[in-house]
């Protein structure tokens, strides 16, 4: 195939240059030397697991607990900085997860690396597809599979070889595991626009719906007065900020003792955040223990991993990536608590949880413009707003149980 051909070359370069700028820029660290395939042995017959960053390492954990009731041992691997941190966090004393990065989809390294893990089933989370690792697993015989499959709106519409190589490596999975119809009928499509053979998929739900949430150990009495109202902006974006500090000004000037929590997806945008906040008493999560806890208006956390249990003490959730075009954040971990979850018109990245969380009366989507007095109208009536919370709570769990479904539809494939 031409096209692989070109990738392959192309996958060369990029090595190499990532290489000379490693040498040059003297940012040599475990994940970089990792990504260039200086690995270690890796523990034999596994399955392997590859879940790119921290959203998608978050989705597949109830996946993996599961694989590990039924007494599967795994390797799973990351692509991001961040979700490495996070995966040897979460796995550091489970001798049943070995954590590492992928490579380079380079052909060198991609043989190496499978020759190493020798894998005896493989599944890629959501979107992260990779041409040659999907030629070598076939070309060894390795059961393959896409893991709540997910086809982006951008994916779908794309052209040239980006979309030759996806119209190949679907239908080359010995099964798609696709999180939602749409999805489904998007790869199916692209499937069906090459010359490569037709999808073998099936959609049984989100597995976002499973996720382990921890009960909260946060205290809401530790955030204030007893009257005190909160709102938490989950997962911000660059320009979000800005539209939830105009709601805030509004709103605090009818409720007197709100306060307003702030998760930004990037940590370190919090110092040019603080640089447009109004003029109010404002704090960070890491000082939060150190000082007066009722001394802030608004608490800025510059921590990863504590969002959900923040959700958990909220009167009101924002959802970020969703009033710029972010594709939106899972609207789930609120829900989870019973908290109501407001979001934008952006949540293309989670269209049908959206839409189910709607439907099932436990979320609202608002543009910048709605969001004002559905807010205000929120915070006046406190049986609307745990009727809305309860109402979400139940739609999250009325769909649980994804992982065990994949897996019982996949395990005589393995």
């Amino acid at each position: 195939m031409f096209w692989l051909e070109v990738y392959k070359f192309l996958g060369i370069l990029f090595f190499e240059l990532f290489k000379f700028y490693l040498l040059i820029s003297g940012k040599s660290s475990e994940f970089n030397s990792l990504r260039l395939g200086n690995f270690s042995k890796f523990p034999k017959s596994r399955i392997w697991v590859h879940s790119v960053s921290v959203g998608e390492l978050k989705a597949v954990e109830p996946f993996i607990k599961e694989l590990k009731k039924r007494k599967y041992k795994i390797v799973l691997s990351v692509g991001t900085r961040a979700g490495f941190k996070l995966a040897k966090n979460i796995y550091a004393k489970d001798s049943s997860v070995f954590v590492t990065v992928i490579p380079f989809d380079c052909v060198k390294i991609v043989k190496s690396f499978l020759e190493n893990l020798k894998p005896i089933a493989v599944f890629f989370v959501e979107t992260e597809l990779w041409p040659l690792f999907v030629h070598e697993c076939k070309q060894k015989n390795i059961p393959l599979f896409w893991l709540n499959g997910r086809v982006s709106d951008r994916a779908f519409k794309s052209t040239g070889l980006y979309h030759t190589a996806l119209s190949w490596m679907i239908p080359q999975f010995d099964l798609c595991l696709m999180r939602s119809l749409e999805d489904l009928r998007k790869a199916s499509l692209i499937s069906n626009s090459g010359n490569y053979g037709n999808i073998k998929g099936v959609c049984l739900g989100d597995v976002k719906y499973d996720k382990p949430f921890k009960k909260s150990t946060l205290k809401r009495s530790n955030f204030g007065k007893k009257d005190e109202k909160i709102i938490v902006l989950g997962s911000s974006h660059d320009g979000e900020e800005k539209i939830v500090f105009s709601l805030f000004d509004k709103l605090v000037k009818k409720f007197k003792n709100l306060k307003l929590i702030i998760a930004p997806r990037k940590i370190e945008r919090i110092e040019n955040i603080k640089k447009i906040i109004p003029d109010k008493k404002v704090l960070n999560w890491s000082d939060f223990n150190k000082r007066n806890k009722q001394v802030f208006d608004i608490l800025m956390i510059d921590e990863m991993g504590v969002l959900s249990q923040i959700y958990s003490i909220a009167d009101i959730a924002l959802v970020g990536g969703s009033w710029v075009k972010r594709g939106g954040h899972n609207p789930i971990e609120p829900c989870f608590f019973g908290i109501p979850a407001i979001f934008g018109p952006s949540m293309e990245n989670f269209r049908e949880v959206a839409g189910d969380l709607i439907n099932s009366g436990g979320a609202i989507s608002a543009s910048e413009h709605e969001l004002l007095d559905i807010v205000e109208n929120l915070l006046s009536d406190d049986s609307k707003r745990r009727r809305l919370g309860l109402l979400g709570l139940e739609a999250v769990n009325s769909r649980k149980g994804v992982s065990k479904r994949m897996i019982n539809e996949i395990e005589f494939l393995l």
